[in-house]
């Protein structure tokens, strides 16, 4: 699905600190939004929830950057 901005297109997962409604809204915009409850991943560390995210190809979406900074940067 793409939104109903031009040239822009990202698959979004959103952490837990994220309402559910901001999820609502980005599907009315044509964003493809998968949220942590919908995925069964409620209560996962930070540091398996970025795993997720990568996993699925999805841009982690949060309000708690600063726990993400401290973790070892990743190599691929």
């Amino acid at each position: 699905m793409t939104t109903d901005l031009p040239g822009l297109s990202a698959k979004l997962y959103l952490d837990e600190d994220i309402h559910k409604r901001v999820a609502y809204a980005l599907r009315l915009r044509g964003f493809d939004v998968v949220s942590t409850s919908e995925a069964g991943n409620t209560g996962l560390s930070d540091f398996e929830q970025l795993a997720y995210a990568v996993a699925e190809k999805r841009v982690l979406v949060t309000c708690n950057i600063s726990e993400f900074l401290g973790m070892p940067k990743c190599r691929g």
